[in-house]
């Protein structure tokens, strides 16, 4: 629940302060209370640790008493139900704020934690035999090289604050077998993110109301849940605590969080690699697997960052050599590129020749390296998928999630609310009766949620449509200009500000996407917290698909002759002349819209999640000083109260992280033909924004919950998506938008010498003024030129006598672009087969760490049985376990 800022407002401006005496310790790497002094991290007793705070205001109004009771209720279940402590402070700065610190016994977290079938380390025997595998002479070899690399690196912390760890051989955690995991002192057992998943977990299942509480097989209480009482108000906010404060006092750094910030949020270790494991141990895994995805992408950026920057250098070094620019920018020429009016009445003749700069900028973009990038990016794109399947496998070993089975997930309160009158239906797997949405009913609110997208779409296509009105309009409003320079550039002004404008409208969009795509979401109502981020994701990467990418396949396929008409005949959107591409090429506008877009969205998303976000905690942290004017009073704030003032984790934070580099990724790889250049921008954004994202979460954010997850989730299957569509994209671009393909068939079917001399000239259609339509005759022929011609040009391949048909010119280069795409898709999804065929999804290495792992860790579990008294610290409390210990006791009998 976001805290309202009239909350931090009266959080600080209490006038009847009450200094609570709190014995304040602080934890090490480890979890264990140091001799530091620091923030309160404990209860008063300094040994029992807070896992969860809840917070709530008493604000004397008449549901005070009401929400009182619930609270109570709560509470109450909270410690006879499921064993967990509370302890309770009023804020040191305002008396009607409350703070309920809360603590899972070891007792509760064993309970929970066979449930949850969590894995924890084994105690390994020294004398269990070596079956590591004998390493050849290609494996040492490669050590060695890898050793002797690690100590050169540039990119590795020279003077890292977290130490790397080894992984230690796990197992799935059950009670009768505790004495066969890795003893650690009590509070030490279970490290801070799993204890705070689990007490969330009770958190979340435990009831305020009438009904019996949920369990984790049966989740039937609607009354239940502490986000059901933060949406309620009853609670205004409820997180786990950091670690303690994010700055060093010293030149000690004292805790996880200041680590943290020292070795991974700081921008003075921009260019080393990510503390990943400390990450994930820190936040979890559903952080800790974004920010691994995200330095994947990065490193896989620099390769085509740097090839796409010497495919700019290429069009850059070919600029004055290339044929068909010389021949544009010949003065020579002017009278033989003659060309029709580009607008109507108020547009006249013009000369080919003033577009001179126009083909120059088009042709660093606009190259023969262009179709050998697109080929590179549509192969880089399957290498990188296939690289992070690889890492994201080993991953989930190495953080214990590998075979992960979120199997007994709780149902959301709002579901359950929906479907209060419902009658149950029997699972198939569990065999239990739960509650469920009936299929005629989900097939209603499916269609209605399709007639809203195909709304919502519409309204894209209308802010199109009113961009391609401006662009005609603006076109003939600048070439009524008399200076001449504003008339030479027009093209690129209009460019420019359409790109600005349809910037603008994207980002008004999808503020609008997020709430319908919520509302609809909302309406479906998926049973799951999973099912239900799923079903949100698919919508909002839809609305911002077609949002965002709209007006590029405008401009790259319906700018073309067979949308726009012909001198003849023009097409028309409310009698204004729909704007075509400029006779050197289309390229260079889509290269200007893509530009536009994916860097303005960079730069807006950078300001609004890392610059607001840094301003609001120093205007806090400003606030609570200026309040502070007596010096008895300039105290340092419990943790729960400086955590209090920090933002909360916005709602979907992690949606909108994924959402966006994967538009950003589309960007890169589905338009790249355009813009070469695009790998670069996207690779020094995500440099500064992952360090930006790192600081909001280490210093500006309140300690998220922590999530175990396996993987990215659904937005692995959308990249998939997005790298196939890329390959169809960037053909088409390829063929239809850029001249790569009629260069091609010039210089080879028509060509005198087999060079491009004359392309130009022999790309132009030759048209009869007299034959020109009526409202494309200039009302002033001679604005432009002093002289004029019984004809004009136009960029199409057209016979040149009435009815002006397309030539056979023509039908030879739509066969060309027709085999190319066929060629160019065939070839590059054979390769992209091909690698992913070569390169398996989990390394045979990777294999044989897994298998013996489980053989390691059965070996120490079953000495740990036969060493073991008949008497068990516990009972299993799982069915599962249960099951298992049925079988495992005859053959512990047996040996």
């Amino acid at each position: 629940m976001p805290t309202s800022s009239d909350d931090v407002m009266n959080l600080e401006n209490g006038r009847n302060s009450r200094h609570v005496n709190i014995e304040l310790v602080v934890q090490d790497s480890g979890g264990r209370p140091s001799a530091y002094p620091e923030k309160s991290l404990f209860f008063r007793d300094g040994e029992r640790k807070i896992d969860f705070v809840l917070v709530y205001e008493s604000s004397g109004d008449e549901k005070d008493d009401e929400k009182a009771g619930i609270r109570e209720i709560y509470q109450d279940n909270l410690i006879k139900k499921h064993g967990l402590e509370v302890e309770e402070e009023i804020s040191s700065q305002n008396e009607n704020f409350h703070f309920v610190k809360v603590h899972a016994p070891l007792e509760t977290l064993d309970k929970l934690a066979e449930q949850l079938m969590i894995r924890m380390p084994v105690k390994e025997s020294h004398d269990l035999p070596d079956l590591s595998p004998k390493k050849t002479m290609w494996p040492k070899i490669f050590r060695i090289f890898s050793d002797w690399w690690e100590t050169v690196d540039p990119f590795v912390n020279s003077a890292p604050c977290i130490q790397p760890m080894k992984k230690p051989v796990t197992a799935t955690f059950s009670c009768i077998n505790k004495s066969s995991f890795q003893s650690k002192n009590g509070e030490l057992f279970f490290d801070t993110a799993d204890r705070c998943r689990m007490v969330y977990r009770i958190l979340q299942m435990t009831s305020f109301g009438s009904k019996e509480d949920i369990n984790v097989e049966e989740n039937h209480s609607v009354d239940s849940g502490i986000d059901s009482l933060c949406d309620d108000e009853i609670y205004t906010a409820c997180y786990p605590l950091h670690d303690g404060p994010s700055v060093q006092k010293s030149d000690h750094v004292a805790n996880d969080r200041q680590k943290l910030r020292t070795d991974w949020s700081s921008f003075r270790r921009i260019f080393k690699y990510q503390p990943i494991n400390a990450v994930r141990r820190y936040f979890g895994g559903r952080i800790g697997f974004y920010y691994a995805w995200l330095g994947v992408y990065i490193a896989m950026l620099v390769p085509a960052a740097f090839v796409g920057v010497l495919c700019f250098i290429y069009g850059l070094a070919s600029l004055n050599t290339f044929q068909p620019t010389k021949d544009i920018c010949d003065k020579k020429n002017e009278k033989l590129f003659y060309m029709c009016p580009k607008c109507d009445k108020y547009c006249s003749f013009w000369s080919l020749s003033t577009s001179c700069d126009y083909a120059k900028i088009g042709h660093l973009f606009d190259n023969g390296a262009t179709v050998f990038f697109s080929v590179f990016m549509s192969i880089w794109a399957t290498l990188f998928l296939e690289i992070w399947k690889r890492t994201q496998v080993r991953l989930s070993y190495e953080w214990d999630v590998y075979n992960l089975i979120n199997e007994y997930e709780p149902s959301r309160p709002q579901f359950l609310l929906s479907t209060n009158d419902v009658p149950e239906r029997q699972n198939p797997v569990t065999g239990k009766y739960e509650r469920y949405i009936p299929s005629w009913t989900r097939f209603k609110r499916t269609l209605g949620g399709l007639g809203v997208i195909f709304f919502m779409g519409s309204v894209v296509i209308a802010s199109i449509a009113g961009i391609v009105v401006y662009r005609a309009t603006t076109l003939a409003a600048l070439y009524l200009n008399s200076n001449n320079d504003i008339r030479r550039n027009a093209k690129l002004v209009i460019s420019f500000t359409a790109a600005i404008m349809n910037l603008v409208f994207i980002k008004i969009l999808s503020f609008v996407y997020v709430k319908i795509a919520v509302i609809l979401t909302d309406w479906e109502n998926p049973r799951t917290k999973s099912e239900y981020q799923n079903a949100l994701t698919f919508k909002m990467y839809f609305f911002e698909f077609v949002n965002t990418y709209s007006s590029l396949f405008y401009i790259a396929f319906f700018k073309s002759s067979l949308i726009i008409g012909k001198p003849t005949e023009y097409s028309r959107l409310r009698e204004s002349r729909i704007e075509g591409c400029d006779p050197s090429g289309c390229l260079i506008d889509l290269c200007i819209q893509l530009s536009v877009i994916m860097i303005g969205k960079q730069f807006l998303g950078f300001g609004s999640e890392f610059i607001l976000p840094s301003a609001v905690r120093a205007w806090n942290k400003w606030r609570h000083r200026k309040e502070k004017k007596d010096e008895e009073n300039k105290t340092t704030l419990p943790q729960w109260e400086s955590d209090y003032l920090l933002n909360p984790e916005p709602d979907f934070r992690m949606f909108y992280e994924y959402l966006e580099m994967v538009i950003q990724f589309g960007f890169v790889t589905m338009f790249v033909a355009s813009f070469p250049l695009a790998p670069l921008f996207a690779l020094l954004n995500n440099i500064f924004e992952l360090r930006a994202d790192a600081t909001n979460f280490a210093v500006n954010f309140r300690r998220p919950v922590a999530e175990e997850v396996k993987n990215i989730g659904v937005w692995f299957g959308i990249l998939e998506i997005v790298t196939k569509i890329s390959v169809l994209v960037n053909s088409f671009v390829i063929a239809f938008t850029a001249d790569f393909v009629p260069r091609l068939v010039y210089m080879y079917g028509y060509s005198p010498d087999g060079t491009l001399k004359g392309y130009v000239n022999n790309s132009l259609a030759y048209i009869n003024v007299s034959d020109l339509e009526q409202h494309s005759v200039p009302s002033d022929t001679y604005k432009h030129l002093n002289y004029t011609l019984p004809y004009c040009r136009f960029k199409e391949y057209l016979k040149p006598y009435p009815p002006y048909d397309y030539s056979e010119h023509y039908l030879h280069v739509t066969l060309a672009r027709v085999l190319f795409v066929l060629f160019f898709q065939y070839v590059v999804f054979f390769v992209k087969d091909l690698l992913a065929w070569l390169v398996p999804d989990v390394p045979k290495s990777l294999e044989e760490k897994i298998k013996r792992e489980n053989h390691v860790a059965r070996l120490c579990l079953r000495k740990s049985e036969l060493q073991a008294t008949q008497e068990t610290p516990c009972k299993a409390t799982s069915p599962l376990c249960q099951s298992c210990e049925a079988l495992v006791q005859p053959e512990i009998s047996h040996c």
